[in-house]
This record gives structure tokens, C-alpha cells and sequence, in this order.
């Protein structure tokens, strides 16, 4: 019997002093992975943690999510003890992730250069709006107006609507996965004993990065993209389409497809060999005669049996699901996207799984997100070293925080 192996990240260490979402989403990444993540808060604890209602026995959902799997260590980083504490811990450390605004860190005396002093293999990634440097270095920066100023949200909503923006924060969460991926090329680039490095990455630039098609559009050929709605700008047909008693999401990506789609799922062969429809730059300059031709057909037989058929001939396509639809669905309990992870009071509760697996190495079972300073006097000594009277003084000046 082979033995059973580590998940693999399993010895990297890991201090993140995240806020909301998109470094504690980083955090998290790293934590499903093995690292050993020690979540470093201020007293108060950090904002997402009031991101209520809703709200689980007080426990806001949003923290609950992003920061499974880690350790919670609360210090005043402004104090001499708690600044001591994180550079004693940065010397045992791998990795900090940050998303304090722009020189926040150097002025609280534990930014790059002062960690890299006590530890130059040290991977440091830091996130923002917008970098830290240039014109508005200084500008707190969120997901929402990301999603604003990159041109994202002008690409969202109807056509003839308003700009919209995602209803999740996928600007924070894409950032996160970004650094995550970024910090462990430089782990990888590190290797044992050698160099670390300094990540940047920004809102902003990550938000421009997720336009890919239509930024490459804008660059080679001048247009200016716009809303397309819920359809495809690039391929026909696709968009919501009406059935006898529902809606349901329909793309067809390609020639061969599209055919197939009409002869075999529609019945309607000539719907393939109408010049206005016969090509996909056709049916992208005649969208709204398709539109109107495809609703009309739709119309004819109720969702589920339109479903069945496209699923049948390898048509893409899907219903409108709500959240919890899709939380039950089959499809979510058969790739095991939720499970259950115990929690220091509130007993074990439901959370979302990776959405991947590797197959030789595991990922970590899931633990619910610690309660603030609920690790504090563990990591103060294991990783700090400090001792038991060092601690309890911390505590009495409130320098450090547990539970209570």
C-alpha cells in the first residue's frame, strides 16, 4: 500500500495580512493547497467580518468563505510587541500576502525591505488598486469600481441598458487566484534556500486583463466594444432564448455545431442554409432576425425537452439556475463542490469545495474560518517563539487578542 501523500503545499508558510476579499481569497487558494496560512488581523478584527446581514450566530457568511483552512492570529501592528511578533515570525516564514493600502506596511515598520532583512528568501506579494506607484498609488481601490474603470462594466448589461457590474466580486477573486499562482512560481523559482522576490499585482490591471477578447479588439482594430447583453458578440447563436414555459442559456461556438443545432435539435435544416444565418459573421450581423427566427421555434416545446435534445446532440446549453438551484444540483454533488467544514462554535458547517483536484496529491481537508485571535497564543509560540510570560503580557496590553 503506497503511502499517503501530503497535500502540495504542505510546509509552506504563509502570513497574510488580507482584508475582504482578494488577498484572503489568495490566502485561501494557498491554504487548499497545504500552506500553512496564519491570518494576521488587527484587534477589531478585519472588515469583512461585519459584512452583515446575513449573518450565522453573529459570524458574517462573507469571512466565513474566504478565509477557510487558516490560523487567527490578532495583534496591534502598532505596537512594539506586535511588530516584533510579525518579524519574528517573518524569519520562519515562506511567504506574506498583503492588500494594505500604498506604504501602509513600510510606516508601520514591517513592509518588504524590513521583512527581506530578517529573511531574504522571503515571497512577498502585495495587491492593490492601483499599484503602488504612479498617479493614484494613494487610491483605496475595490472591486466595484475596478469593474467601473476598467471598461468591464461597459461591456455588462443590455444593450440598450445601463453598465452593470457581476453580482460577485470576480475582479477581487481573479486577483487572488493570480497572486496565489504567482506566489508559487516564485516559490518554485526559489527553490531551497535561495532568493525570494516581490509580487505586485493591482485591481485595476487585473480587471483590464479579464476584457481579453474585447481589449484585444480595441487594441487591433481601434473599435470601441459595448453591451451585447447576454449573448455572445463574437458567436451566434447565443443568449437567453424564451421556451413554451421557461428561459434557458443557449451557445453554439462553431460551424459544424451550428448546423447539427438546426438539422437535429430544431428540425429546421433551412435555418442552416439561409444566407443571412449561413456563416457566423452572418448570423453575428443578422442577430436579431436569428433572434427572432430561434424564439419562434423555442416557443413551440417547453424547456426541458428543448434541454434534452441539446444535450443529446452536443448542443451547449443550460437553465437559468438560482443559487440555491445550483448549490443542489446534480451536477455540484457529483464534482463534490460543497462539504462541510467544523467551526470553532458554530459546529460543522456547509462550505464551497476547490473546484479542482490533482490526483496525486490531495487537498486539505476543509476547517471553517478561525475566530479572531483564535490561534493567537499557538502562533505567537510556535512560530514566534515566544514564550508563555512574553504572551500573557501581550495579551494584558492588549498587543495581542484571543478569544473572549
Amino acid at each position: 500500500m503506497s503511502e499517503k501523500r501530503q497535500p502540495p503545499l504542505d510546509g509552506v508558510r504563509v502570513l497574510e495580512f488580507g482584508q475582504v476579499l482578494a488577498i484572503p481569497y489568495a490566502g485561501m487558494v494557498l491554504a487548499d493547497q497545504g500552506a500553512e496560512v496564519i491570518k494576521i488581523e488587527p484587534p477589531t478584527g478585519e472588515a469583512s467580518r461585519f459584512y452583515t446581514p446575513p449573518e450565522l450566530d453573529g459570524q458574517s457568511p462573507y469571512y466565513l468563505h474566504a478565509n477557510r483552512n487558516k490560523l487567527g492570529l490578532a495583534l496591534d501592528l502598532k505596537s512594539d510587541e506586535g511588530r516584533a511578533a510579525v518579524m519574528a515570525m517573518a524569519a520562519n516564514a515562506d511567504v506574506v500576502l498583503e492588500n494594505y493600502r500604498a506604504g501602509v506596511m513600510d510606516r508601520l515598520g514591517i513592509g518588504y525591505a524590513a521583512l527581506r532583512a530578517v529573511n531574504p528568501g522571503l515571497v512577498y506579494c502585495a495587491v492593490s488598486g492601483y499599484g503602488r506607484s504612479g498617479p493614484l498609488a494613494d487610491r483605496a481601490g475595490y472591486d466595484p469600481i475596478a469593474q467601473a474603470e476598467s471598461g468591464m462594466m461597459s461591456m455588462s448589461g443590455e444593450k440598450d441598458g445601463g453598465p452593470v457590474r457581476t453580482g460577485s466580486s470576480i475582479v477581487d477573486m481573479m486577483t487572488g487566484v493570480i497572486c496565489a499562482q504567482a506566489v508559487t512560481a516564485a516559490l518554485l523559482a526559489r527553490g531551497d534556500g535561495g532568493e525570494g522576490q516581490y509580487i505586485e499585482a493591482n485591481l485595476f490591471g487585473t480587471a483590464v486583463n479579464m476584457l481579453v477578447n474585447f481589449a484585444a479588439q480595441a487594441l487591433l482594430t481601434g473599435d470601441n466594444p459595448s453591451r451585447g447583453g447576454n449573448g455572445s458578440q463574437a458567436a451566434q447563436p447565443s443568449g437567453v432564448y424564451a421556451s413554451a414555459d421557461g428561459e434557458f442559456m443557449l451557445t453554439v461556438g462553431g460551424e459544424v455545431q451550428y448546423r447539427r443545432f438546426c438539422e437535429k435539435v430544431l428540425e429546421r435544416p433551412e435555418l442552416a442554409d439561409d444566407p443571412r444565418f449561413a456563416t457566423n459573421k452572418a448570423r453575428v450581423d443578422n442577430r436579431s432576425e436569428l433572434t427572432e427566427a430561434l424564439n419562434a421555434v423555442f416557443a413551440t416545446r417547453p424547456n426541458a425537452e428543448w434541454l434534452a435534445s441539446m444535450q443529446e446532440h452536443g448542443v451547449p446549453a443550460g437553465e437559468i439556475n438560482s443559487i440555491q438551484g445550483a448549490l443542489n444540483s446534480e451536477m455540484a454533488a457529483a464534482v463534490g463542490l460543497v462539504g462541510s467544514a467544523p467551526h470553532a462554535t458554530l459546529g460543522e458547517l456547509l462550505t464551497l469545495m476547490p473546484s479542482y483536484a490533482l490526483s496525486g496529491t490531495p487537498l486539505r481537508d476543509p476547517v471553517a474560518a478561525p475566530l479572531l485571535g483564535q490561534h493567537t497564543r499557538e502562533v505567537l509560540a510556535g512560530v514566534a517563539g515566544f514564550d508563555a510570560d512574553r504572551i500573557e503580557a501581550m495579551v494584558a496590553a492588549g498587543s495581542a487578542v484571543e478569544p473572549g
